[in-house]
């Protein structure tokens, strides 16, 4: 009778043990790897495509854009997102302010920016969701009391039905959107001041986080997504500038790591890695530019002298993001070239949001520069200077990097007299937006430039001009990670 107890009692524990422990053999663990297979919701994010009247090329980038990112998920998206300027001078157009009913006047860049939408998307399988930019409404131009209609204006304009995923507590006039598509949360707000690093009103800020609070209470293990057009301060390429970024919204973040924030602005290129950022807080992305990048300005382009302004790449660039999540939350993110309408290197992927904020570490940044590999140049590369007619010739192989290198660093100077003198730093891109693999980067270069250069540069220091000549060259990459240097005089 004793044995018969005891094993009861055996039993009895036993069952108590199987309820508390979880066997993760019976499938029940929740998977942090992406699903292909099982996709419950997919959007384009796309900034920066600045519609304009007269300009049919800009709307065609859109309408290709749409296209491409719908072919590229294999049906329709759920969801179209724009992070701001999504025309190129909307405010300018609304009379200047002069007219306070101005919300009814009729703007060709808003009508074109509708025409484009509707030709690249069902906007009846496909919702809309937008943030203003500073090219739609700048208040810090003409005023909040001015600027402060344009939300209105849009909607008006656009009408009701790019606004039909809008849930009740949407303020539309303000800027301030809220939808709910396929059960995750989006939302949009726009500062009330550009060109500062606090440029969101109060009842904006508390907005957010009250909206924010209601939907991660529904599941904390979901992302949600907001937007807006100013990039998080300190996150991606070109927010650590303070007139370019915003951190209001970082302390309403804060308290809620599911945000994934998308922004625009910068228009920098989405082969850059830190176009993905983690900082404990939240993941920051851009979403590049439709139109056009300027980043690739201030950089020479084997051009006969040395330029500083190669001007803005519009017509070879076009760039966005295609964002898909699986049914446990985790998220792929696809970097979209629609200029060669073809996929940029891999995508970044995020597990679903956990209690241990570990899914905020892949993309940290602070760990990315630290192990950041800088760029090396082979021992036996050397810098080739030959001159013709007046104009120099500096031709050598690339340096290699674990990724892509970003620009060279050249310093000139003129040696005379025994002094060397620097003459400048210019910055030679490698026009990475070209290459959507790291292993279509060129294998060597060439820059070209006048001796003409120097001449004016010699005036301006005082110095004279003769032909000797010395080069300092780094290669560069988006962690700012530096090579060892190569020299070479001229002549040799």
């Amino acid at each position: 009778m004793k044995n018969i107890k005891r094993f009861f009692a055996f039993i009895c524990l036993l069952i108590i043990a199987v309820s508390v422990i979880p066997f993760s053999g019976c499938g029940s663990a929740k998977s942090d790897t992406f699903d292909e297979n099982n996709i419950v919701l997919s959007f384009s994010a796309m900034s920066d495509i600045h519609q304009q009247k007269g300009k049919t090329e800009y709307k065609n980038k859109l309408v290709t854009a749409l296209k491409y990112a719908k072919r590229l998920n294999g049906k329709p998206l759920d969801l179209a997102l724009f992070a701001g300027d999504l025309t190129e001078e909307g405010w300018r157009q609304t009379n200047k302010g002069e007219q306070t009913d101005y919300t009814t006047e009729y703007n060709a860049d808003i009508d074109m920016l509708k025409e484009a939408i509707k030709e690249g998307v069902d906007i009846n399988e496909t919702g809309i969701f937008y943030a203003l930019g500073n090219h739609d409404t700048d208040p810090s131009v003409l005023g909040v009391e001015v600027m402060g209609g344009m939300p209105a204006l849009f909607k008006k304009q656009l009408g009701d039905e790019f606004f039909r995923i809008d849930a009740k507590d949407s303020d539309l006039e303000k800027g301030r959107r809220h939808a709910v598509v396929n059960g995750y949360h989006f939302i949009s707000v726009q500062p009330d001041y550009y060109w500062r690093n606090n440029g969101y009103s109060k009842e904006t800020l508390e907005w957010l986080d009250k909206t924010l609070e209601a939907a991660t209470k529904e599941n904390k293990e979901k992302y949600v997504f907001v937007t807006a057009h100013p990039p998080l301060y300190d996150t991606v390429f070109g927010s650590c500038t303070p007139t370019w970024s915003d951190q209001d919204l970082k302390s309403v973040f804060m308290k809620y790591p599911q945000v994934i924030y998308f922004s625009g602005h910068i228009h920098n290129v989405l082969q850059d890695e830190i176009q993905i950022s983690q900082d404990g807080i939240c993941t920051a992305l851009d979403c590049g530019s439709v139109k056009y990048t300027d980043w690739m300005n201030n950089v020479n382009e084997n051009l006969t002298r040395f330029d500083n302004d190669c001007g803005t790449r519009i017509n070879d660039f076009s760039q966005g993001l295609l964002v898909q999540v699986d049914n446990n939350g985790n998220v792929k993110v696809t970097r979209c070239d629609y200029y060669n309408e073809a996929v940029i290197k891999d995508p970044w992927t995020l597990s679903y949001p956990k209690a241990d904020g570990s899914h905020l570490k892949k993309y940290d940044n602070d760990s990315r520069t630290e192990n950041n590999e800088v760029p090396v140049f082979d021992e036996d590369t050397k810098i080739e200077i030959k001159k013709e007619n007046g104009v120099f010739k500096l031709k050598r192989k690339a340096a290699t990097d674990d990724d892509m290198v970003r620009y060279y660093l050249l310093n000139a100077y003129v040696v005379n007299e025994g002094k060397k003198t620097k003459v400048k730093t210019f910055y030679l891109a490698t026009f990475t937006y070209r290459y959507d693999k790291v292993s279509d980067m060129p294998k060597d270069f060439e820059w070209m430039f006048s001796e003409e250069t120097f001449r004016g540069y010699c005036g301006k220091l005082n110095v004279t001009y003769t032909d000797n000549l010395y080069f300092e060259l780094r290669a560069v990459d988006v962690w700012f990670g530096r090579s060892d240097v190569l020299t070479a005089s001229y002549p040799a």
